[in-house]
């Protein structure tokens, strides 16, 4: 009886707690170093980074840096470094930006020179039910490499959203996770099954 009792306490609560797989994850860009121009002959570094990672629609990324900036542009920009005319753009230095479209988003620096010395970075999001599918290379291409409120950038093919000291054609609100990176969606799932074991427990206690 108790068992029976628990298993369906077990059952509620599991469907009360979003799927793991659907809580945005924060990552941040460059891990300690930040959004930065690469020094020595790392111009792959943020690409490296990039592909370490498994991005799903939701994931925020959040570029912190001095002195710089943050320009997402499409592929061909990419390719030249060109900031004449990106999608949008960012100087806050405290920028957070959110997917909402799976595919391939293109990031360099405005600064000139920095995207030529590899301050570039290109990103793969996959749809949630996608994510153990094994990553696709990335369009052909040169490699290189808040507290701020996210917010839903350009509704424009290829493009994601993002945040802070930005001039992008039009924004609304997004929700903004607060663990960092992937483990927030290890935290969920930790906090079900735990429930479950304090939830079995105090079934056998009542019923003993």
């Amino acid at each position: 009886m108790a068992s029976a009792l628990a298993a369906t306490i077990c059952i509620l609560l599991a469907a009360s707690v979003p799927p793991s797989s659907s809580i945005p994850a924060v990552y941040s860009v460059g891990d300690v170093r930040g959004w930065a121009l690469p020094s020595g002959n790392g111009t792959e570094t943020y690409n490296h980074w990039a592909k370490k990672n498994r991005f799903q629609v939701g994931d925020v990324l959040d570029f912190k840096y001095v002195n710089d900036s943050v320009f997402l542009v499409n592929h061909d920009d990419y390719k030249m470094c060109s900031t004449a005319s990106p999608v949008s753009r960012f100087t806050d230095g405290d920028t957070k930006f959110a997917f909402d479209r799976p595919g391939f988003f293109y990031f360099v620096s405005g600064v000139p020179g920095h995207c030529e010395a590899g301050q570039r970075m290109i990103v793969r999001v996959v749809a949630h039910s996608a994510l153990a599918a094994a990553p696709a290379s990335p369009p052909s291409a040169g490699f290189g490499s808040a507290s701020s409120p996210v917010v839903s950038a350009p509704a424009s093919p290829g493009y994601g959203s993002s945040a802070g000291g930005s001039t992008p054609t039009s924004f609304g609100p997004s929700p903004l996770a607060e663990p960092s990176g992937a483990s927030s969606r290890a935290l969920a799932a930790g906090f079900s099954l735990v429930t479950c074991l304090l939830a079995g427990v105090i079934a056998m206690i009542a019923f003993a």
